[in-house]
């Protein structure tokens, strides 16, 4: 009995000077919607680990993402963790924090960030501890950070407003479209992809969206307004011209930036726009 109480006294001091010779810290600063872009992003997880002992000392870094009610939304397999070592301080990033192939995510998150790569908008917490390796054993303190993500918003259309009605003169010069950009701004600018639609006598503007050709179809950049020469004459017949318009969203590889919005493209509500003489 003595025996094992000397034991654990002694197990007891070995976990208390290991704790006392490891310290860390840890900054979630508004990470980015989409998951896949956090290892792009370094400001958005930054673990700090200080060794102050004389030896170099080998860990893994446990991670957990949690709701604010507790509800486990991912879990590190430490089973796959890389195994590191520090002798002094080293930071770590997102990439080596949660790295997404060894991310286990509980059923409901992750039947949605397959569908759109992101979690759904809310509060949650990071909690992130070094643990040894193979028997996981804690060898820092639990080290926890709230973070809000947000769905991102498409652009709303502003001009030309809906339902509204041009010049056919002024419009044969210069048309000029004007969107809202998309919210919050991501890491990286995204495209706008503006197209306009002739809507024909017997169709539904909805019908001329999805089946006409576009007689615009422009992307851009990172800016919200594009200036439209028509060259053609509006001047002759007018009276029944319609057209409809939309502003497709892309990401950097310049698809669809939400894929659950805007009918599974990213648009836009689209708006309708009258050319008279």
């Amino acid at each position: 009995m003595k025996k094992y109480i000397f034991t654990t006294i002694l197990l007891s001091c070995v976990y208390s000077m290991s704790m006392s010779q490891v310290m860390t810290s840890l900054a979630v600063n508004n990470p980015p919607a989409t998951l896949s872009d956090w290892a792009n992003t370094n400001s958005a997880v930054i673990y700090t680990v200080e060794n102050i002992s004389a030896v170099t000392r080998q860990f893994i870094i446990k991670a957990e993402i949690t709701t604010a009610d507790g509800t486990v939304v991912a879990t590190k397999d430490l089973s796959r963790a890389q195994v590191f070592s520090v002798q002094g301080t080293r930071i770590f990033f997102a990439k080596e924090v949660l790295p997404l192939d060894i991310m286990i995510f509980s059923a409901s998150y992750k039947t949605t960030l397959e569908r759109t790569g992101q979690l759904p908008s809310g509060t949650y917490l990071l909690n992130v501890q070094l643990v040894e390796p193979g028997m996981f054993g804690p060898m820092s303190t639990l080290q926890s950070r709230v973070f809000n993500l947000t769905a991102p918003q498409l652009p709303y259309l502003i001009t030309p407003v809906n339902n509204d009605s041009l010049n056919a003169r002024k419009s044969e010069t210069a048309i000029i479209f004007r969107w809202t950009p998309l919210t919050p701004q991501p890491q990286a600018q995204p495209y706008y992809r503006l197209q306009v639609f002739e809507i024909l006598p017997f169709q539904q503007p909805m019908q001329a969206l999805r089946g006409n050709q576009p007689l615009l179809d422009q992307t851009v950049r990172g800016i919200t307004q594009y200036i439209w020469r028509p060259q053609m004459d509006l001047s002759t017949d007018t009276l029944k011209k319609r057209f409809i318009w939309t502003v497709q969203t892309l990401n950097a590889n310049r698809q669809p930036y939400i894929p659950t919005q805007g009918n599974g493209e990213s648009r836009s509500e689209p708006f309708i726009f009258f050319i008279k003489d």
